[in-house]
């Protein structure tokens, strides 16, 4: 397998974090991609409004890899996901990968969350959680869909115990969670439950997301 294939197999993240209640704001994080021999190929920004009716979270992904001056792989991905409580309604995305086009639309329909996507059509359980990491909470089995692929598929959490890693430079105490799927992924949390770095390791080729700025706005009166 080629090192492009490799980091387009490596790509489908399924991370955890706990999210603390906010109140109403927009919250911006924009993490870099690193890859373990090209070094940073990308940016992921992540958009979190909250509010009292919904969470909605907005990523969007761009990765490039250049070898030699030669883009060898490439992939944007734009999702949007829409929560009332832990309860995910709707999850849209659109991905254009090495010269595919992709596409994810689920929602909730009774007690059933129904995708219909590029790669197939899949139900679960509306309790179902995307693999985003501001909504999965516990540790234990937990049932997720992929947002860039739509599929959907059983994952286990564990860990949860105090580790220092580096980050841009600065030790940051964390909590370490390992999340054991198709794949294993893997996230750091702050003392504010942050997700301050993330990793997939897909083909064993580790990909870092690293935090490395945030804002966050008062969300507008809406009277």
């Amino acid at each position: 397998m080629t090192r492009a294939r490799t980091i387009a197999v490596a790509m489908g993240l399924s991370v955890i974090a706990g999210a603390r209640p906010a109140l109403a704001e927009q919250q911006v994080y924009i993490y870099s991609v690193v890859h373990p021999v090209y070094g940073e190929i990308g940016t992921l920004t992540d958009t979190i409004d909250r509010s009292p009716e919904a969470t909605r979270i907005d990523s969007r992904l761009r990765i490039a890899v250049n070898l030699l001056g030669v883009v060898v792989s490439r992939q944007e991905t734009d999702t949007t996901e829409i929560m009332h409580g832990n309860r995910l309604v709707s999850l849209q995305s659109v991905t254009e990968k090495d010269g595919g086009h992709f596409e994810v639309h689920g929602e909730t329909q009774g007690d059933q969350f129904v995708v219909n996507a590029t790669a197939g059509s899949f139900a679960s359980p509306a309790t179902i959680a995307p693999s985003a990491p501001w909504v999965l909470k516990r540790t234990g089995e937990q049932t997720v869909v992929f947002t860039d692929t739509g599929r959907i598929t059983n994952i286990y959490i564990s860990g949860g115990d105090y580790d220092t890693i580096s980050v841009n430079g600065a030790s940051v105490s964390a909590r370490h969670f390992v999340v054991m799927g198709d794949k294993r992924q893997e996230v750091w949390l702050d003392n504010r439950e942050i997700p301050v770095m993330f990793r997939t390791i897909g083909n064993g080729t580790p990909i870092d997301f690293m935090l490395q700025n945030m804002t966050a706005a008062p969300v507008p009166d809406a009277r």
